[in-house]
């Protein structure tokens, strides 16, 4: 998960919880927090403030996984 960039629309994971689905990036601000939508921990708000250092992105997911969504469709 090393080495990717954060920004609006990553998928992230709080960097010492590496579990659950992965909350998205909706908003980043000029002193480097970004707010992430956490849509499967509705008891936390769905919303919450992190710091970028704190946070990894979700690289589970590649574009080449895109195929699966034509052969679906078609």
């Amino acid at each position: 998960m090393e080495g990717a960039s954060i920004q609006i629309g990553t998928r992230v994971y709080i960097a010492t919880c590496v579990a659950g689905e992965p909350g998205i990036v909706h908003e980043i601000d000029r002193k480097g927090c970004a707010k992430v939508e956490w849509v499967d921990l509705p008891e936390l708000g769905r919303w919450t403030t992190h710091s970028l250092d704190t946070l990894v992105a979700d690289t589970s997911f590649t574009s080449r996984q895109l195929d699966l969504f034509n052969e679906i469709a078609a």
